[in-house]
């Protein structure tokens, strides 16, 4: 009784950071800095073609669609520490086969599938780890701030290595070695801190949800997933992700074709978005906790499409000073919190499956944008130039806007008075 007692005042008035997530640490370090900083323009120089760094970052985004067979196997199994760590540890590795890779073409395509299931498993089942924790709604949005903060903490820091490397004039083999040597360190943190946290996880549902509830959500159909407020909304995802990760696939190209930008300079525009991430993540947690997730994710829409169409016109305007370009590019990346940061709980309160396999596809759409946005960039920037990629962003993120307007908000409105009638 009394370790249910001391459980049960954990799970409403703990801690609102914990060790593992430390695992979203090393995400924003190894994928939002090492990934979009080393590979694509590592691709470009050995390739010599802005495409083939464009069907590398798409091979990692469709391997990142794995995320929903990930979360469930996770959901069924118990498995949500194993998948986690796997990620991990797979990161890690991806990096350091790069660094002895020597460039060659099949360690290349290997190593990028490697890099997006890893990615895949950590997006699918981290946030469940949260979500599906019984834990009080304060406590809750608490936890899931701080996780997602730790993003553009790790994306600052790797963004400061890289920078500091491409200043000493480091190759990219050292590059992909510190990259490793920084993941392999995070990921060991992560292994021995996941295992009581891991206990806490109540697959069927929370407790607050009836026999009827819990039952529907161990069922599954695409039809169930697809043709649903929740299938819309991973509709959106697909887009708003074409918009930002398209452009993220190749950001170390863009700026320095389109807008005469360092590597360091680049590097610091990185690390400047992560900073200004970490304010970004509590104020839409702040927003979330009065206004609900819908209103967030709205808010967020907005901003990435102001950014990235911002970015697009002083491209093609040319000569700009540099601190617009930066300012432009900063309200492009300071969307990302107010996007991500809602994304578990608009799923999961649309979704009629595990918190698992909901969490998975979230992540798969996420990943499907960015294999389309990869592949279709890398193209335009090889036929026009890579602004293109800039404007394909702003079609793109328009069309999000549209489907949340008038399609996410009319079921948000009829969900909340479902809710204020029951």
């Amino acid at each position: 009784m009394a370790n249910q007692t001391t459980d049960q005042k954990g799970r409403e008035n703990g801690s609102a950071f914990e060790w593992w997530m430390l695992s979203y640490f090393g995400l924003g370090a190894g994928f939002s800095a090492f990934v979009r900083l080393l590979i694509p323009p590592y691709v470009t120089e050995a390739t010599g073609s802005a495409a083939q760094a464009g069907v590398v970052m798409a091979t990692m985004s469709l391997a990142a669609v794995s995320a929903p067979a990930l979360g469930g196997f996770a959901d069924r199994y118990r498995a949500h520490r194993l998948i986690l760590n796997m990620g991990m540890f797979g990161i890690a590795l991806a990096f350091a086969a790069y660094a002895i890779s020597a460039g060659d073409s099949l360690v290349t395509a290997l190593d990028a599938i490697l890099l997006g299931v890893s990615v895949a498993a950590i997006n699918a089942v981290a946030p469940v780890f949260i979500v599906s924790a019984g834990l009080s709604q304060k406590l809750q949005a608490k936890r899931l701030t701080t996780l997602n903060v730790l993003g553009p903490v790790g994306q600052t820091v790797g963004g400061a290595i890289l920078g500091w490397a491409a200043t000493a004039g480091m190759s990219y083999d050292q590059r992909f070695w510190i990259a490793a040597v920084f993941m392999l360190g995070a990921a060991l943190i992560v292994f021995f801190s996941t295992a009581k946290p891991a206990s806490r996880i109540q697959v069927a549902g929370a407790p607050a949800e009836d026999g009827a509830e819990v039952e529907a959500k161990k069922t599954f159909s695409l039809k169930q997933v697809l043709f649903s407020t929740f299938g819309l909304y991973l509709l959106i995802l697909i887009f708003s992700s074409i918009a930002f990760n398209g452009f993220n696939a190749q950001v170390a190209n863009i700026f320095p074709n389109v807008f005469g930008f360092s590597e360091a300079l680049t590097s610091t525009v990185i690390s400047l978005a992560g900073i200004l991430g970490i304010i970004g993540f509590f104020v839409a947690g702040a927003w979330m906790a009065r206004s609900g997730p819908t209103t967030v994710y709205t808010g967020g829409t907005i901003l990435r499409i102001v950014g990235i169409a911002a970015l697009a016109v002083l491209g093609v305007i040319g000569s700009m000073p540099v601190l617009i370009v930066v300012v432009a590019a900063q309200i492009l990346y300071f969307s990302r919190p107010f996007g991500r940061l809602p994304q578990p709980s608009i799923g999961v309160r649309f979704a009629t499956i595990s918190a698992g396999q909901a969490t998975g596809w979230i992540g798969g759409s996420g990943a499907i944008g960015s294999f389309v946005g990869a592949l279709l960039g890398g193209w335009l920037a090889d036929k026009v130039g890579f602004n293109s990629i800039l404007w394909m962003g702003t079609i793109s993120g328009g069309i999000a806007l549209l489907l949340v307007v008038f399609g996410l908000w009319p079921a948000e409105r009829k969900k909340r008075a479902a809710e204020s009638a029951a």
